[in-house]
């Protein structure tokens, strides 16, 4: 469990808010690259914030502030020209910078004492980065899929009716697919493999380990005839999980590469206290992933980013289905089992954490926390948190592995012959 104070620590990320200053600390995805045309503004909600998205003349992504510092007009409705973003109600033009460029109707023009709200953002991998901290941004982190062609890496994202941090310790809760994942019919499973392992032992071992990064975690389960099913997923400071498992192509066309050829990592990012916006990355190193088929397995129900699963209609929960096809009855998609657990911790957006009582396998979750609260002491003593890197620092990302193997029972000794 974690203290009434410390929770709010933790789940209190607007501006001004400890948790906010250190979620501000790192680069953070603030969009799809598909979300944002060449001259269409896009609104931006991020940690309580409001901000419009944009590309410059060169095609680079912009952040700034949502409204004109003038008369406060919305400037998602703006005209992207003149190398920068023009208000429709009077014209002032800002740019991405944060200076005003033009202010058309002014006789005595003051547009160098202007200076507007605006970050620096990065494209990589179908996401927008931005980095909303204070200071210099810190060196971008060194994610392998960075590097890859498009055609191996896929990006989506689904909004939450929940804190951030309820969808987030999900990701560092192995324990959890035995049960909310768990399919009663292996031919609707997702991944028909992983389903009879994490299904036939729902009491795994787990074990958490610190990393320069963040958190290691290994897990471990019995598997038929003595074998063992491990999988080794990470938590990446503050608010990112990677693990494997999860199909990227279609098994109709074909066999797949091995499946430690890559993997998945997701993001929860703060929309405000109470909403947020899980950023889900998938890539492969050996082959172009099926697009198309991993679209349909992981957002085929709900064609946008917002399921028509909700707390309003129970999640459309299917007692039918939960006798017949799957534990928790709610479709195919473990995005939407994930949605329906972190959204009805409640009874509000925001869980109560001084009312949980945590077991053996919670260890992942006590220990992110723990990392978590020290990266908001770090912050407020004015100190880089974990994984807040600087140019010239080793990457502390280059070790991270994330595995899913059956290791084989160990080969019986052989028996001795008898002494003569």
């Amino acid at each position: 469990m974690l203290s009434t104070t410390d929770n709010e620590l933790l789940t209190r990320t607007g501006p001004g808010t400890p948790g906010g200053a250190m979620m501000r600390a790192y680069w953070q995805p603030v969009a799809l690259s598909r979300e944002l045309e060449a001259d269409v503004p896009l609104a931006v909600r991020a940690f309580s914030e409001d901000l419009v998205l944009f590309r410059d003349g060169a095609g680079k992504p912009q952040l700034i502030g949502r409204y004109c510092p003038h008369r406060l007009v919305d400037l998602s409705y703006g005209r992207v020209e003149d190398g920068g973003l023009r208000c429709i109600y009077h014209g002032w033009l800002l740019s991405g910078d944060g200076r005003c460029l033009d202010q058309p109707g002014e006789r005595t023009p003051f547009k160098d004492r202007i200076r507007h709200p605006a970050y620096p953002c990065f494209e990589a991998g179908g996401l927008v980065f931005a980095y909303l901290g204070a200071g210099a941004p810190p060196r971008r982190p060194q994610y392998e899929f960075f590097a890859l062609d498009p055609k191996y890496v896929w990006a989506g994202k689904l909004h939450h009716d929940c804190n951030w941090l309820q969808g987030h310790e999900g990701n560092v809760d192995p324990q959890h697919l035995s049960y909310l994942h768990r399919y009663l019919s292996q031919t609707e499973a997702l991944d028909p493999k992983g389903n009879l392992l994490f299904g036939g032992d729902v009491a795994p071992s787990i074990e958490p380990e610190e990393t320069a990064y963040g958190m290691r975690i290994k897990t471990v389960r019995g598997a038929p005839g003595g074998a063992k099913y491990v999988r080794i997923t990470n938590h990446m400071m503050p608010n990112c999980g990677s693990f494997g498992g999860v199909p990227m192509f279609d098994p109709a066309a074909g066999p797949a590469p091995d499946e430690n050829s890559g993997y998945q990592l997701h993001w929860h990012v703060p929309i405000d206290d109470g909403t947020h916006w899980k950023y889900t990355l998938l890539f492969n190193r050996e082959r172009a992933l099926d697009k198309g088929f991993v679209t349909d397995r992981l957002f085929g129900e709900q064609k946008s980013f917002y399921s028509r699963r909700n707390r309003a209609n129970h999640h459309l929960q299917d007692r039918d289905e939960m006798r017949r096809v799957s534990f928790v009855g709610v479709g195919r998609n473990f995005f939407d089992h994930d949605k329906l657990a972190t959204e009805v911790q409640g009874p509000g957006p925001i869980l109560d954490r001084s009312q949980e009582h945590l077991g053996t396998t919670d260890r992942p979750v006590m220990l992110m926390r723990r990392l978590l609260l020290q990266a908001v002491k770090d912050v407020a003593d004015g100190r880089d948190p974990l994984f807040v890197e600087r140019d010239g620092a080793p990457d502390a990302i280059a070790g991270m592995r994330v595995e899913v193997v059956v290791e084989p029972p160990p080969a019986k000794s052989p028996e001795l012959a008898p002494a003569k």
